[in-house]
Formats: structure tokens, sequence, C-alpha cells
């Protein structure tokens, strides 16, 4: 099991600087996930227990745009797609660890599931290996604030023409 779960791991965004020794103490903390299509990996707000690796398949992540016992289908802002070998769950390794978007299957979706409890204490054992994966890590957040921004400016300004065509 170690050895097949090298292999995505390798090309994954967030452990990318990673050798094959330092990738092999990863993969013992890993588990190999599916979910069906329109099956929510994470709820915005939730605990973030697990950082998920897509190895095959796509997931969306959706922000709330309101209050989430009034939500409907125009209630969620889609942010971004997640693909093979990008994380889903980065939150799982930012104080307070809770997950800032949801995580919904857009298609069925293969994942590695990482314990995010053991992933950071691993990083506070050997912080050389700690301070590449929070590097690769920023950059994973700076693109998605990006999308983000991006993604609220849109349903704004459907919003706004939406209330001008009334």
């Amino acid at each position: 099991m170690v050895i097949e779960t090298i292999f995505p791991l390798r090309d994954c965004e967030l452990l990318r600087d990673l050798d094959d020794e330092e990738l092999s103490r990863i993969a013992i903390i890993c588990s190999r996930i599916s979910v069906a299509e329109g099956d929510r990996l994470f709820l915005e707000g939730q605990s973030a227990d697990h950082i998920y690796i897509v190895t095959n398949g796509r997931i969306a992540l959706h922000k709330s745009l309101g209050d989430r016992a009034k939500l409907s289908q125009r209630g969620w802002a889609t942010i971004a797609f997640c693909r093979t070998d990008e994380i889903v769950g980065w939150s799982a390794l930012v104080d307070p660890f809770r997950y800032t978007l949801s995580a919904t299957a857009w298609e069925p979706t293969q994942l590695l599931a990482i314990r995010a409890s053991l992933l950071r204490r691993a990083m506070e054992l050997n912080p050389d290996v700690g301070f590449r994966i929070m590097r690769s890590l920023s950059e994973v957040m700076a693109r998605r604030l990006q999308q983000i921004s991006h993604a609220l400016t849109e349903a704004r300004e459907s919003s706004v023409k939406d209330r001008m065509s009334s």
C-alpha cells in the first residue's frame, strides 16, 4: 500500500518538494476513498480532520453566500474545481482547523485522505518537511483566495443584473 500511495503523492501540489523517503512517511497516514457524483465531502465550518488529494475525478468547492438555514441553490457560489493532483481541505493544516468552503464531488472521484492531526505532528517533528509543505500550501491558499474573490465578484454582478431585470 505504501509504495502505490507514494506515486500520487509525488505529483500532489502540496507534496511535490518532498523526496520518496519523506513521502513514504506520509503514505502510511493516507487512506483511499471514493465519492459518488453529488456526494458532499465536507461542509463549510465543519471541523477539518482530513486533507484530501484528488487522484481521479473532480471536486467542486462552494462558498456560502448567506444564512445556511435559508440557502437555496443560488445561496452558494462555486469557487473552483479541484482535479487530479490538487488538494481539497487545506484548512486542516491551519488553525482554527475548520473548512472554509464546502466540497462536493462533481463526478465520481477517488481521493487520498490524510489525517490532518498526524500530518501536522509529522511537520512539527521534521521542521524542514513542514516548511516545504507550508510553502506549497501558501501557493495553494493564494490561488484559492483569487478564485474566491473572482467567484464572489461574479455572484454579486449576477445578483445586480437579476435585480435590474426584475
